[in-house]
């Protein structure tokens, strides 16, 4: 299942990333746009439930978390309005959908406060999202 929750995560985000004309840097890639605004987004799975007696329903939950990152010392407006976009492109109760898949984002994405590295300014924003399977 967590190649279709990532399929569908990660295509939302480039759609996203596309109409901005962004970068996104995904999991297990070691490219580092220099001197742009990129994207990182990772998905971190939770433990996988189940809520009736046959054991038939599986429930897949996590997070998804996008950092937007900027060069060192280019101000914060033009992150900050990203983010906003970001937050705005992923609103709770989102579906996303492929064949008889569906995913809900379930939480309000939040942004969390900045990383200031050498050089790299990060914003990241982390939501939940949720599945559930009859299997």
């Amino acid at each position: 299942m967590i190649s279709k929750i990532a399929h569908l995560l990660e295509e939302h985000l480039q759609t996203f990333a596309t109409q901005e004309n962004l970068q996104v840097v995904y999991e297990n890639i070691e490219v580092k746009p220099e001197n742009e605004i990129y994207l990182i987004c990772n998905i971190l799975p939770s433990i996988t439930t189940n809520f009736d007696l046959e054991g038939k329903l599986r429930t897949y939950k996590g997070v998804f978390q996008v950092s937007v990152v900027t060069p060192i010392n280019t101000g914060i407006e033009s992150v900050h309005t990203i983010v906003d976009a970001i937050i705005e492109h992923f609103p709770l109760d989102l579906e996303l959908k492929q064949d008889h898949f569906s995913l809900y984002i379930n939480s309000i994405p939040s942004a969390y406060p900045a990383v200031k590295e050498k050089s790299t300014y990060t914003i990241p924003i982390s939501m939940n999202y949720r599945a559930d399977i009859l299997i």
